[in-house]
C-alpha cells in the first residue's frame, strides 16, 4: 500500500492520466469549478482542454500535479491514484509549461533547465549533457551561445522555448501546459507551435494542454476536450469529428461559424497531392504562383493562394508539383470526409 509519505511508480510503459468523476469545489463557491469529469487520457496522447472562462481547464491540470486536491473522484496516472502519492514526489514526474514561461530572471538558462534535475540530485556531467540535448530539441543552437543568458536577454519565443526544455528536463512521464504560448505574437506563437509538436512527436509524452484558442486546439490536438462553464465535459472527440459533429448549440457556437474553414487545417498540402494524380507539366502561369510546402495545412496555403490572386500555388519541397486553387477550396480529403457523412 503507498502511503502520502511514498511515490510509487506507474506501470511500465503507462502514462494514461483518467480523471473519474473529477470534481472541484473551492471554499465559499456555491457550484464547482469542475464538476464530475470523467476523461481518459492515452499515454503518449496530446489532448487540449478548451472551453469558455469558468469551464474548469486550469482546475483540471492543478488537479493532476495536486497544486488543488479534489473536493471528491479520483484521478490515475499510469494506474496509480494521485491522491496516494506524495504531492513533491509526483510533480517531479510531472513537467509543468506555464504563460509567460514563468523562468527564473536571476537563473541562467542553464540553471534554469537544471532545477529539477539538481533536486533528484543528477551529478553535473549527467546534467550539462541533457541541458545541451534539450537546447539542441527546442532548436536553441548553437547550445553555447545560449547556456549563460538570462530571461531578460531572450525573446518571447526563446523563453518559452527554455520554458519547454525545463519542463522535460528530468524526462518526465507526464507534461501539463497551461496557455504556454498565449503570450507570445502570432507569427512567434505559430513558429513555437509547430516547435512543440515536433518535440511532441519525437518524446511522446502524455500531454494535457489548456487553450482558449480553438483553432491552436485543433492544430495541437490528438483529441479535444470541450468544457462548459461550471466544469461540465460539453464533448470530447477528435479535431476532425468535433468539426463534422458537433454535439449541441453550445459547441456549435463555441466552434464558430467558420467551422468549414477551420477544417482546412486539419489537411495538409501533402495530403492533398496524395489524393491528386501528378500533371505532367506545370502551367505556363505557375511562374507567376506563389511557394507552398507540403507539410503546410491546406488553410495556410489557401491564405497565400488567396493573397496573390492567383490560381494555384507550386510545391516547393516537391518539384514538378502543384495544387490548383479549387484543389485547395475542395481538398480530396474534405471530399471524402464530407461524402462520407452525407
Amino acid at each position: 500500500m503507498t502511503t502520502p509519505t511514498e511515490a510509487a511508480p506507474t506501470r511500465a510503459g503507462d502514462t494514461s492520466i483518467t480523471f473519474t468523476a473529477a470534481t472541484k469545489t473551492y471554499p465559499g463557491q456555491p457550484t464547482p469549478a469542475l464538476d464530475a469529469l470523467d476523461l481518459a487520457v492515452h499515454s503518449g496522447e496530446l489532448v487540449c482542454l478548451v472551453g469558455p472562462s469558468g469551464g474548469g481547464k486550469t482546475t483540471a491540470l492543478q488537479l493532476v500535479n495536486r497544486l488543488v486536491d479534489l473536493t471528491s473522484g479520483s484521478i490515475h496516472i499510469g494506474g496509480q491514484d494521485i491522491s496516494g502519492l506524495a504531492p513533491i514526489e509526483l510533480r517531479r514526474t510531472i513537467g509543468y509549461a506555464i504563460q509567460e514561461s514563468g523562468l527564473f530572471p536571476h537563473y541562467t538558462v542553464a540553471e534554469n533547465i537544471a532545477i529539477v534535475p539538481q533536486i533528484l540530485k543528477w551529478d553535473r556531467a549527467r546534467i550539462r549533457a541533457r541541458t545541451a540535448e534539450l537546447l539542441e530539441l527546442v532548436g536553441l543552437t548553437p547550445v553555447e551561445d545560449w547556456l549563460d543568458r538570462y530571461p531578460a536577454q531572450l525573446s518571447g519565443g526563446q523563453q518559452q522555448r527554455v520554458g519547454i526544455a525545463r519542463a522535460l528536463a528530468a524526462d518526465p512521464p507526464v507534461m501539463l501546459m497551461d496557455e504556454p504560448f498565449g503570450a507570445l505574437d502570432p507569427i512567434t506563437r505559430l513558429s513555437v507551435q509547430d516547435e512543440f509538436l515536433a518535440i511532441h512527436q519525437r518524446v511522446g509524452k502524455t500531454t494535457l494542454f489548456v487553450t482558449h484558442d480553438i483553432d491552436e486546439a485543433i492544430k495541437m490536438a490528438d483529441r479535444i476536450a470541450i468544457l462548459r462553464p461550471g466544469g461540465t465535459l460539453a464533448q470530447f472527440d477528435t479535431p476532425e469529428q468535433i468539426l463534422l459533429h458537433p454535439v449541441d448549440d453550445f459547441v456549435a457556437e463555441f466552434l464558430g461559424a467558420e467551422r468549414g474553414l477551420k477544417r482546412l487545417a486539419l489537411t495538409s498540402v501533402g495530403d492533398v497531392l496524395e489524393r491528386t494524380a501528378p500533371e505532367a507539366a506545370l502551367p505556363v502561369e505557375a511562374d507567376a504562383w506563389p511557394e507552398v510546402a507540403t507539410a503546410m495545412t491546406v488553410r495556410e496555403a489557401l491564405a497565400l493562394v488567396s493573397v496573390a490572386g492567383t490560381a494555384g500555388a507550386r510545391v516547393a519541397d516537391a518539384p514538378g508539383r502543384f495544387v490548383t486553387l479549387r484543389e485547395l477550396v475542395h481538398p480530396p480529403a474534405a471530399r471524402d470526409a464530407a461524402e462520407a457523412t452525407a
